[in-house]
């Protein structure tokens, strides 16, 4: 826990301001309990009025300025606190958009979500409190006792006794509280891995009307983490109970033995009176204290999880000595390309050796599962290949910068991503800026354009999260025009046409065609029409390329090719 506070330092001029406003709290707390004992003692049994209205005008003093110091902690404990929290949520975020696939796999989407935002906010609450008690706390403590030495050191003896019981009580439940704790943040990401995918997967359940089916998995989940909740807060609800009973159990002995000296002479009602007033103090503090105690525990999980995400070390990072070609013309080439998944017993593909030329479209094809998809993805530096090069422009993508190499690339996945915003700013989302004419273009090619103008607002009408307000084939479009728009050398589209009808289709690759001349085109696909024109066809299976040519070429030649083509062309 103690790592992620390092990012404290900026704020050590307001940390600094914070310690002196709690320095004149725990002054003004610890002062007027004396000014009253002495009022009572030499003011009140000697009946001086004036000496009566002089010392309640400075404990007004005193008491009005320990509220503005108090008024004061609470501001600067929340700036720095919500501060601090706001820098670490920026560098989670940070951190999370340099993760390469891998990482999201092996963390999960779901966790992500929950620690950049429970975990952070559960931090927040507890610095933010710990700001206002770490030192406040200790010092009345201290103070405290010291202030009842003073006045009557036998009767400080009844706190101090006190003490030790409360502390080995708060080590015995803090330490069944921390694995606790961190069982009710693992089980919260999985009550937010349910949601995310009853949301996401909203129109597939009510299609199948398994809403009766995600309520059941949801009410387990969530029943699941409230059983462990409940199980962590009945242990915390113990700290205040027994807190309160040895604090008031040493009050009844101060008061007990307070009373025999009274009745003996030898203690004035006025020191009781301050006496009681720092138990009271005290107490306020130990309070104040497993107030802290009780939300370390969580806090302290949910440190450790972000620490956990910030100690990875993203799988693909930038070249020490970054290599730029020295003509920017959009050759793609596989050199005995192998490449597995994680810890995966085999390769998705294995051996892959081609060629994608500028001004040619290359195009694979290949039963689900064959690898199609795990190709491309080695373009962009998505993943990293386990074996052999792909190499952009006579360069490996290793060597390049990771931003100047996606530069080069116009990338459309598998499934079709849009962003809330306006049709606009999804299809400039490389550049705020983008020129009118640029943007329209990038629309037009990928025959956007036609149900664009139909919109209310045209390129102004809105996106809702995730494209759900447009049909697949419109999505597939407007993330087409978003690759078309950029200055990209190599243009990947992951099986991008699916969603749209076969006169669309052969328009839009028509347009693609006489717009990118110069560029390098590859289409992964499942359509034989899709393709047809492709200047080369590699056929995967099983993760090998088991053909390569034009279509002619391959339904002579192959034998799954054709295969597909005699499915599709009957």
């Amino acid at each position: 826990m103690l790592k992620l506070y390092k990012g404290l330092g900026k704020y050590a001029g307001q940390l600094l301001l914070l310690v002196l406003l709690l320095l004149g709290q725990v002054f003004a707390l610890l002062m007027l309990p004396n000014m009253m004992s002495t009022i009572i003692d030499q003011g009140v049994i000697v009946g001086d009025m004036g000496y009566i209205t002089t010392a309640g005008l400075i404990m007004l003093g005193i008491s009005l300025g320990g509220s503005a110091c108090a008024i004061g902690v609470g501001y600067f404990a929340s700036k720095v606190g919500v501060g601090f929290c706001t820098d670490v949520r920026k560098k989670l975020f940070h951190k999370v958009g340099e993760f390469t696939m891998a990482e999201f796999d092996k963390v999960g989407t779901a966790s992500l979500t929950t620690r950049t935002t429970n975990d952070i906010m559960q931090i927040q609450d507890f610095t933010i409190m710990l700001f206002r008690v770490i030192i406040l706390a200790p010092i009345m403590c201290i103070g405290g006792v010291a202030m009842s030495m003073q006045k009557n050191a036998q009767l400080a003896w009844v706190i101090i006794a006190c003490m030790p019981l409360i502390v080995v009580f708060l080590v015995l439940v803090m330490r069944k509280a921390f694995p606790i704790f961190k069982s009710v943040q693992s089980k919260l990401d999985q009550v937010n891995l349910v949601m995310r995918e009853n949301i996401t997967g909203v129109r597939v359940i009510r299609a199948f009307t398994a809403e009766g089916r995600e309520e059941k998995r949801f009410e387990e989940a969530n029943e699941v983490m409230t059983q462990t909740s409940i199980k962590s807060q009945t242990l915390l609800s113990t700290l205040m109970p027994i807190l309160m009973l040895i604090v008031n159990l040493g009050t009844i002995a101060v008061v007990w033995f307070g009373g025999q000296q009274i009745a003996q002479g030898s203690l004035a009602v006025g020191d009781l009176m301050a006496f009681i007033q720092y138990l009271v103090l005290i107490m306020y503090a130990l309070v104040m204290m497993s107030m802290i105690f009780a939300m370390m525990p969580r806090a302290s999980v949910c440190a450790d999880r972000i620490n956990e995400v910030m100690d990875i070390e993203p799988d693909i990072v930038n070249s020490k000595n970054p290599r730029m070609p020295q003509e920017k013309t959009g050759v793609v080439e596989f050199k005995n390309v192998t490449f597995k998944y994680g810890d995966a017993e085999k390769p998705a593909i294995a051996n892959i050796s081609f060629c994608a030329q500028p001004g040619q479209t290359t195009a694979i094809i290949g039963a689900t599962g064959s690898g199609k998809s795990s190709v491309i993805m080695l373009i962009p530096r998505l993943y990293d290949t386990t074996e052999g090069e792909v190499l952009v422009d006579g360069v490996n993508v290793r060597d390049y910068d990771v931003h100047e190499l996606r530069r080069r690339i116009g990338y459309v996945p598998q499934k079709a991503v849009l962003f809330s915003g306006t049709i606009k700013e999804n299809i400039a989302y490389e550049d705020e800026d983008m020129p009118e004419e640029k943007l329209e273009k990038a629309a037009r090619i990928a025959q956007a354009d036609t149900f664009i103008e139909q919109k209310k607002k045209k390129y102004d009408d809105p996106i809702a999260q995730g494209g759900s307000n447009v049909s697949g084939g419109q999505k597939q479009r407007l993330a087409i025009a978003r690759a078309l728009a950029t200055d990209a050398s190599i243009y990947v589209f992951d099986d991008s046409f699916s969603a749209l009808d076969f006169k669309t289709d052969a328009a839009l690759r028509k347009a693609i065609k006489e717009n990118t001349q110069g560029a390098t085109v590859i289409i992964v696909a499942q359509r034989i029409n899709t393709i047809i024109d492709a200047d080369n066809i590699l056929v995967l299976d099983k993760g090998r390329i088991i053909g390569q040519g034009t279509h002619d070429e391959l339904v002579k030649t192959c034998g799954v090719y054709a295969e597909i083509a005699r499915t599709q062309m009957s």
